[in-house]
């Protein structure tokens, strides 16, 4: 492959993932993905950054995350070549602005 090309389809995939929140009423919900290449994510963490928009003291009721760990099978692929993503719900204060 070209340089060129593989620059693009890089791009294409830092680009496609992203991090935000949704409101109604006093329930909120964050969520962050990531890509992940050999242990590396791009362009963040989803867990950090997800968690990061979740001011502190919110009840929070769901939490769900991709797995990304080297002791299963499923992590270790995750870990190694796809898109990870967390979620987080919570009552209370509104999400955090980053």
């Amino acid at each position: 492959m070209k340089k060129s090309t593989i620059a693009a389809l890089s791009l294409l995939v830092l680009a496609s993932s992203c991090a935000g929140t949704r409101s109604t009423g006093d329930k909120h919900t964050a969520h962050a993905e990531s890509f992940n290449f050999f242990g590396l994510q791009f362009p963040h963490d989803d867990q950090e950054m997800a968690w990061s928009m979740v001011p502190s003291g919110a009840e929070v009721h769901t939490v769900g995350t991709s797995p990304r760990d080297w002791t299963s099978v499923v992590g270790a692929l995750a870990s190694i070549f796809s898109f990870t993503s967390t979620q987080v719900e919570w009552t209370g204060s509104a999400p955090i602005e980053n």
